[in-house]
């Protein structure tokens, strides 16, 4: 880092800056297996919990509808809600949130590895409502924090979560498309336009910056150059000869962006490194994510080695203890979003 960078850093207000942690709650390995509803990853967030714990971070779990019947992770869940140690939200993978039309091992066969924008209004609000409900009666508490399922927000998400007045979203990855992995091509999240910054949502469209009390929380992921179109042409053609070279020179120059999830290929320090860019880009709040399974041996594509996965824990405590050092505030999503109200950055 050089003089002028460290000066910068030095100028700036960290008790204005929150540090936050959004985990997706859900069952093993669904990337490969949508019908498997194992749930041995839960078991890790104890583990987990605890290095939160150790340097004062508060985590945000964001729980899927598989995971409402585990009642030694519901137990855990209360008592660490009650003393104020993290939030609960949710994060609704349709498929496996009733009423359903094709039940089968609770699985709607019929929509499996749906987005929330593929459902009709009247059936998606049904299983928001009701995912919503059995959440809140298991925990005991209101929950007002909520991730897409598979990232794929929706104006009709957005009208139902400001309808049943949640505080914070965070779906939206700036500067990432998730074409690969839709299951038709023609729908898919895309949030190449997005911004970094947190801003009140609009009822007409995701990108854009509206007067609703929603907020949503961006994934924190820094593009380090004014290079949108090259990454978006990157993701394009990277199935074409050359696409996926492109996108390595762009890494290899630090031009690609940058996301703060504790990928196993990182080296190590990656993470602080995105933490002090985002810094530098006087972004307010700093939004971990991953999934709850990533912590699991073999849980989800990232951790399928014990390597890769002592990997992710590496990563994840090396900013914990970057965020605690720098004596940056955490707070849970919903948190994040009060404090900065009561700053008046809106």
């Amino acid at each position: 880092m050089t003089i002028n960078s460290e000066s910068r850093l030095m100028n700036i207000n960290y008790n204005k800056k929150i540090f936050t942690v959004t985990i997706d709650v859900e069952a093993d390995n669904v990337w490969s297996d949508p019908t498997n509803l194992t749930l041995k990853n839960l078991r890790c967030l104890e583990d987990f919990q605890t290095m939160c714990d150790k340097y004062n971070i508060i985590p945000s779990y964001l729980l899927s509808y598989e995971t409402l019947f585990d009642e030694d992770f519901i137990s855990f869940l209360k008592g660490h809600l009650k003393i104020g140690s993290c939030e609960v939200g949710m994060h609704p993978h349709v498929w496996t949130v009733p009423p359903f039309d094709e039940e089968k091992n609770g699985i709607d066969r019929n929509i499996i590895r749906y987005y929330q924008s593929m459902l009709s209004k009247d059936i998606l609000f049904e299983k928001l409502n009701f995912l919503k409900k059995t959440i809140e009666e298991k925990i005991d508490n209101k929950i007002t924090s909520h991730r897409a399922g598979r990232w794929g927000l929706c104006t009709r998400t957005i009208e139902w979560l400001e309808e049943n007045d949640f505080v914070a979203d965070t779906s939206v990855v700036p500067f990432k498309s998730f074409r690969d992995s839709a299951i038709d091509p023609a729908i898919f999240p895309e949030y190449y336009n997005s911004s970094v910054l947190p801003y009140r949502m609009s009822s007409n469209g995701l990108n854009r910056k509206g007067k609703l009390s929603l907020v949503e929380v961006p994934v924190t992921n820094i593009n380090q150059f004014n290079v949108a179109s090259i990454v978006r042409l990157a993701d394009m053609v990277k199935k074409i000869r050359g696409g996926t070279r492109l996108r390595k020179i762009l890494n290899k120059l630090s031009m690609y962006p940058l996301e703060l999830r504790p990928y196993p290929e990182y080296s190590n320090g990656t993470l602080p490194k995105i933490a002090k860019i985002a810094l530098k880009k006087n972004l307010p709040i700093i939004n971990l994510m991953f999934h709850s399974s990533e912590l699991l041996v073999q849980g989800s594509p990232y951790s399928n080695t014990k390597e890769n996965t002592e990997k992710i824990w590496k990563h994840i405590e090396e900013l914990f203890q970057y965020i605690n050092n720098m004596k940056i505030q955490s707070s849970s999503i919903s948190g994040s979003v009060n404090r900065l109200i009561e700053l008046n950055y809106f």
